[in-house]
């Protein structure tokens, strides 16, 4: 499957700027923030290689919003004076990284997150992974969209947003629209915590439900005749909303209710202009380049460019090997008559599993010196071998008078005999021979 990493750049910031102690450079920079993205970038990324990253911002000014509701997080508090001195810093990063961000203009990055997500969402075979720590993007929650808190390495699907919020991913707008959201100012439902948001939306479902049923009970109709399908003690639990002040608090905030769903819910259909995907393909190779190295060095972030380095000396281009990608039919010929006129090769499988009964043969790689290099390609997406005639190309060079040499070859020969069909079995058995010799 194909990763998208769709990241929501300020609550990524603010994340990075409190998760770390502040600490500065020589001169006396604050550099926290900056370092936290650096070595996000630099670590995280790199080790967990999506296929695509983008990074959404919030577009600057006012947005749709705060035409419905003036006071829309006019009560937010102003950005921290050490985190905004690095702001500039963090943006000179990201283009000396090569990483292109996105903002549109009268939206916010949540708006124009729901809509990259909403246009992949039926992708079956691409997985979105959304890094915030924003509540509402939990109600984007699908089998193929998750939120991502790299903090705890910890991924957020449909079971894991419920037993967060007691409630399922697509009603937690509704469940906003109860509770006072102190960040956005949103308007609230006065006097109902979570735990009676939670018990309204479980028992009756969405605002407009909610409000439904509460018309029908303000004109003297008992709940159990409003909702007979409910329980004993679930009646029990929403009796507690619908009586006496906390009722009438109900009642009298229906405007409310309904204006902070209308700021709650994320625009699906932002209008994303000459938008392509494949401007945000992930290339940890561009990282590592003289600009960011020495911007790492000016601002004293040494262990970066170490870990960078190693990363990169221990690539096959720094290393001066020459790799053969064998993708047809053609070139797994030529590669027999290569090996048939050597004495010995490295072997090494790749798998999906570690669990012999429970893998399949993704590629094979094959060295028989630095200049010579190979990888058989079998179920990666491009270009790949047939069955028919990389079965044969094993079994032919099992049959060779080779010394063939790898690590964990129990494991391999067990995946190759599966593998093959029984025309060869006699060919493995002859290499197991050849192996318990060499061993």
């Amino acid at each position: 499957m194909k990763k998208i990493y769709l990241i929501d750049w300020n609550s990524f910031i603010y994340r990075m700027f409190f998760a770390l102690p502040e600490f500065a450079t020589k001169d006396w920079t604050i550099v926290n923030a900056l370092f936290g993205m650096a070595k996000f970038f630099a670590s995280t990324l790199v080790k967990e290689n999506p296929d695509y990253l983008i990074f959404v911002k919030d577009a600057p000014g006012d947005n749709f919003r705060n035409k419905i509701y003036s006071e829309y997080k006019a009560t937010r508090d102003r950005m921290p004076d050490n985190l905004r001195s690095q702001m500039a810093l963090i943006d000179e990063m990201i283009v000396k990284l090569w990483v292109k961000t996105i903002e549109i203009s009268w939206y916010e990055a949540d708006d124009v997150i729901w809509t990259l997500a909403k246009k992949f969402n039926w992708q079956k075979d691409i997985e979105v992974d959304i890094l915030t720590w924003d509540k509402d993007l939990y109600s984007l929650v699908s089998d193929n969209i998750w939120i991502y808190d790299t903090m705890k390495k910890k991924k957020f699907w449909p079971i894991e947003t419920k037993e967060k919020f007691w409630i399922e991913a697509k009603l937690i707008i509704d469940y906003l629209s109860i509770v006072w959201d102190k960040a956005d100012n949103i308007p609230w439902i006065d006097g109902f915590w979570p735990a009676k948001a939670i018990d309204l939306i479980n028992y009756i479902w969405k605002v407009e439900t909610i409000y439904e049923v509460a018309e029908k009970v303000n004109l003297w109709e008992k709940l159990t005749d409003v909702l007979p399908e409910l329980d004993e003690e679930s009646i029990k639990k929403l009796n507690v909303c619908f009586k006496w002040k906390t009722f009438e608090k109900l009642i009298s905030s229906k405007e409310d209710a309904f204006l902070s769903k209308k700021l709650a819910t994320i625009d699906l259909n932002v209008e994303l202009e000459n938008f392509s995907l494949d401007n945000y393909l992930f290339k940890p190779e561009t990282f590592l380049n003289e600009e960011i190295i020495s911007f790492f060095d000016k601002y004293e972030f040494n262990s970066l460019i170490w870990e960078n380095w190693v990363n990169k000396l221990q690539t096959w281009k720094d290393l001066w090997l020459n790799v053969y990608i064998i993708d047809n039919d053609e070139n797994l010929d030529k590669l027999y008559s290569t090996i048939s006129w050597v004495e010995k090769i490295s072997f090494d499988t790749e798998t999906t599993s570690l669990d012999i009964m429970k893998a399949e043969l993704v590629g094979i790689s094959i060295y028989i010196d630095d200049k010579r290099i190979y990888y058989i390609n079998r179920m990666h997406d491009w270009k790949k071998v047939s069955d028919e005639k990389l079965k044969k190309f094993i079994g032919d060079i099992f049959a060779l008078d080779l010394l063939i040499i790898g690590h964990n070859l129990k494991y391999d020969l067990e995946i190759i005999d599966l593998y093959l069909s029984r025309e060869y079995e006699e060919n493995i058995e002859k290499f197991n021979w050849q192996i318990s010799l060499a061993i």
